[in-house]
């Protein structure tokens, strides 16, 4: 998808990453080829962090705990690609504190996306299955089917659910 400068997520994640890399390698260092692969076979020891994963995310953090013991690096990079601005920090607890607040922002989204799922599907089963807008209040006689609005039951011929003929619509009330 293309973001409001033009540029693809991945051409911007990708441009985010190498000024990460670029900010952290020493300027006087002439190999910055060969840094860059030393940096890809890199096996992260970090607390909380799985050991395969050479880049830090926020998902591989199981508790507000494992941020304390991540490096500047990794704290820069989690902030990074989840665009997340931080450059004014100079300390590396003003990471840590950005970091942490975005954890908790994470684990906010996550329960109030989940709450937000359940009411979608509650509500998509009161849904008409013919227009999907109305809410349904018409039953299909002579099965009992109650699946459409008023207004699509009319124009039925065959029942969506058994595919019986239609003898009549009846609206219905909800109490």
């Amino acid at each position: 998808t293309k973001g409001t400068c033009g540029l693809s997520f991945s051409v911007f994640r990708k441009k985010v990453q190498s000024e990460i890399t670029s900010a952290n390698t020493d300027d006087n260092d002439n190999d910055d080829e060969d840094d860059n692969e030393e940096e890809e076979n890199v096996v992260v020891q970090t607390p909380g962090l799985s050991k395969e994963r050479v880049r830090a995310s926020l998902s591989d953090l199981s508790s507000l705990d494992d941020v304390e013991g991540m490096s500047v690096h990794q704290l820069k990079e989690i902030l990074a690609w989840n665009f997340v601005n931080y450059s004014g920090c100079c300390e590396k607890w003003e990471l840590v504190r950005k970091v942490n607040r975005l954890y908790k922002e994470n684990e906010e989204n996550q329960k109030s996306y989940g709450e937000r799922l359940q009411l979608q599907v509650e509500e998509d089963d009161s849904l008409c299955c013919i227009c999907m807008e109305a809410v349904i209040d018409c039953i299909l006689l002579e099965y009992g089917h109650m699946v459409t609005c008023t207004k699509c039951g009319k124009h039925m011929s065959e029942c969506p659910i058994c595919q019986q003929h239609v003898v009549q619509t009846v609206h219905a009330f909800r109490s």
